[in-house]
């Protein structure tokens, strides 16, 4: 563990994880001001200004690589996607650990699909957290 302090990944790692739980918060407390799909088109601002700041430290070149922005269209389609319903979800006033929990689950839908897609197996400790991250989510949700 003490080697991944060295690591640039685990530091990315982390601030995603600071983003991230702020923007729940900060989804939060959006939700019970806006519909979901207002709150995404104005979240779509905060997007454009930081996409600008990389681009700008990119010192404005574009990558050049055939499938590369299909994949980068595609992933941002998607996570706009998976805003909207996270808004919504907010917005219904259930619990709000509840539903960030229940959000936080999607590793198991890629854990999933490698495992059926990619024919990648777990071992057995890898399965004993998926059980115990179905447990977790079940006593979540009591």
């Amino acid at each position: 563990m003490l080697r991944a302090f060295r690591e640039r990944w685990f530091w990315y790692a982390m601030l995603a994880i600071l983003a991230w739980a702020a923007w729940v918060f900060s989804a939060k407390f959006g939700s019970d001001q806006l519909p979901p799909n207002t709150e995404q088109f104005v979240a779509a601002f905060g997007f454009l200004v930081l996409g600008m700041v990389v681009f700008a430290s990119m010192r404005f070149r574009v990558e050049r690589n055939g499938k590369g922005p299909a994949y980068g269209i595609i992933c941002g389609v998607l996570l706009a996607g998976g805003a909207v319903a996270s808004f919504a979800a907010y917005r219904t006033g259930a619990s709000t650990p509840v539903i960030t929990t229940l959000i936080a689950m999607y590793p198991m839908v890629t854990v999933a699909l490698a495992v059926v897609i990619l024919r990648e197996r777990l071992n057995r400790l890898q399965t004993l957290g998926v059980l115990f991250a179905i447990a977790a989510l079940v006593i979540f949700s009591l």
